[in-house]
């Protein structure tokens, strides 16, 4: 059984265990085999973790989803899911090189408002050579690990389903709309072709009506002629008829008055007696 060390002897020995540590443990050998496609990214603070997100989806819900229709949004995060899962499935240079005149990448990203910025913002940078301008990938850790942040932000189930949701009720209702402006444009003209009718119909009878009032006018105007004429007429023979008789009564006070006057025959005396005449 060992002495219990003085005060002075304790003090010595924790002195030399300072100067003399024990040596460290060897370190592991690196694990044989081939290097993963990615080596594992650097780890990000929570709080540039925590912007990245908010950078990725300010990006995505006020650069595209705000400023463009459903259909090119949907489009747009579609596209950009495809091109970063390329570049994250493959280690082949062609993926993360896309040049700008590419019709879908065109149409469906840069034409879109936002795409340009988002497709910045997942690693890409331009180069332009021999007037040709590329969209290049630039491959590090940093934006590799970046690049996947921006990707699932892309492929959040709820935002893609929601945009191809509303893609698709905005192109039925685009439909209805163009059958409605359809049956809106048929019946005007349906109305405007009765309308025309209804003129016809009214310029018809209106003509048939003046044409059989004028008629009517005719046969009065005629009616009234013929008997003006036969009124003047019966004036006429009244007339005629007045005078005759005048002439009649004229011609016999002649007789009469030559009876009465002539000579003393003794026949037809005057009616004034028999007397004498002044001459005898």
């Amino acid at each position: 059984m060992s002495t219990p060390l003085t005060p002075r002897e304790a003090a010595l020995a924790a002195a030399q265990a300072r100067l003399n540590p024990p040596p460290a443990p060897p370190a592991p050998a690196p694990p044989s085999g081939p290097r993963p496609l990615f080596a594992p990214a650097p780890r990000h603070t929570e709080k540039e973790e925590r912007d990245l997100v908010l950078k990725f989806n300010r990006l995505l819900d006020r650069g595209i989803i705000r400023d463009n229709s459903y259909q090119d949004s949907a489009d747009a995060v579609e596209t950009l899911i495809k091109i970063s899962t390329n570049i994250l499935n493959s280690d082949d240079p062609k993926f993360r090189q896309l040049k700008a005149s590419n019709g879908i990448l065109q149409k469906k990203v840069l034409a879109v408002k936002g795409g340009h910025d988002y497709l910045i913002a997942l690693g890409f940078r331009t180069q332009t050579a021999d007037f040709t301008k590329t969209y290049i990938f630039l491959k590090s850790l940093r934006s590799v690990h970046e690049l996947e942040i921006g990707t699932q932000i892309l492929q959040d189930h709820n935002k893609l389903s929601n945009l191809q949701s509303r893609a698709s009720t905005s192109a039925q209702s685009r439909v209805s709309h163009a059958q409605a402006e359809a049956a809106r444009r048929a019946a005007a003209l349906a109305d405007i072709e009765a309308d025309r009718d209804s003129v016809r119909l009214r310029a018809f009878r209106e003509k048939v009506g003046r044409e059989a009032r004028e008629a009517r006018e005719r046969e009065e105007k005629e009616a009234e002629g013929e008997g003006d004429a036969q009124s003047s007429a019966r004036r006429e023979g009244v007339v005629s008829i007045e005078q005759d008789e005048d002439e009649d009564e004229d011609e016999d006070s002649g007789e009469e008055d030559y009876v009465g006057y002539a000579g003393g025959s003794g026949v037809n005396e005057s009616y004034w007696g028999d007397g004498r005449r002044l001459d005898d």
